[in-house]
């Protein structure tokens, strides 16, 4: 049976948000609508505070932090965070939900970048020039925090953790990148779609998720824009691993059937390490 994709995404009142978090019941990443009490906008009551900026404070600084961090209302699917060269004067957490980052070119071509999740930290890379060199753009809808850039520099002089933390997020844009690169120089396009899913299973791991089942938040076309193959291919090679029982695909819901031969089909190319965070 050949892949199809069967999404659209729901209308939901700003004031609810829809969320990626775990089905204790099956432990798959599913989507679930969630109104967030006035008490969850502190750093130290919400619930992605464990993989944020917040989770790595000192605790007498995290009241302080909360105090300078907006919660703007949440974006729908479609709708933008920023556009390429827009000025640049905070940066984003993920509250819930999943963005991309693309690049647009002069002729109209879109590359997608990234694929963000909760806790990933948004625009560090506008840092250098002021402006922001990519676009953002909801998968879904999507909530998040905006910290004033001034702000978490102050803060980091106060806590060595926090400027910690920002090191490492800036590093990660950095590897992400090079992957980015090397998946694209994998030699056969299966290759490039088995490293993806490994990426997923690993990230959606790292959030306490299933890394076997877990929904698909991009369209089968966000996916080839990444990869850099034709939609078309997508399809195929998707079937192609179903029809070998390595994965199972219904619409969006990606199982993987057996981590070891995915993993496998990923060293087709140069083995990359997996991002985990």
């Amino acid at each position: 049976r050949e892949y199809t994709e069967d999404f659209q995404s729901p209308t939901i009142p700003p004031e609810t948000i829809f969320r990626q978090t775990t089905n204790l019941q099956e432990g798959i990443m599913s989507s679930n609508l969630l109104t967030f009490s006035a008490s969850t906008n502190s750093c130290g009551h919400c619930r992605g505070a464990r993989t944020c900026l917040g989770g790595i404070l000192d605790p007498s600084l995290r009241g302080e932090l909360s105090r300078h961090v907006t919660h703007p209302r949440p974006i729908r699917h479609g709708e933008q965070l920023f556009r390429q060269g827009d000025k640049f004067d905070a940066v984003y957490v993920i509250r819930s939900g999943s963005l991309k980052t693309y690049l647009d070119s002069e002729d109209g071509f879109e590359q997608a970048v990234d694929f963000l999740y909760p806790g990933d930290l948004v625009g560090f890379d506008a840092i250098l020039d002021k402006r922001h060199p990519t676009s953002a753009v909801a998968l879904e809808t999507t909530a998040y925090c905006a910290i004033p850039y001034e702000r978490v520099i102050a803060l980091g002089a106060e806590s060595p953790s926090l400027f910690s933390e920002l090191m490492r997020a800036a590093a990660q844009q950095m590897v992400s990148v090079q992957q980015h690169v090397l998946l694209l120089g994998q030699k056969s396009a299966l290759a490039r779609v088995a490293v993806f899913l490994m990426n997923l299973s690993s990230r959606f791991a790292a959030r306490g998720c299933s890394k076997t089942e877990f929904h698909l938040s991009m369209s089968r076309q966000e996916i080839a824009s990444y990869l850099a193959v034709a939609v078309e291919t997508i399809s195929r090679l998707l079937t192609d691993l179903q029809n070998r029982k390595i994965i199972s695909v219904e619409r969006r819901l990606v199982k993987i059937l057996s981590l070891p031969a995915l993993e496998d089909v990923a060293r087709d190319g140069s083995l990359l390490r997996m991002r985990t965070a």
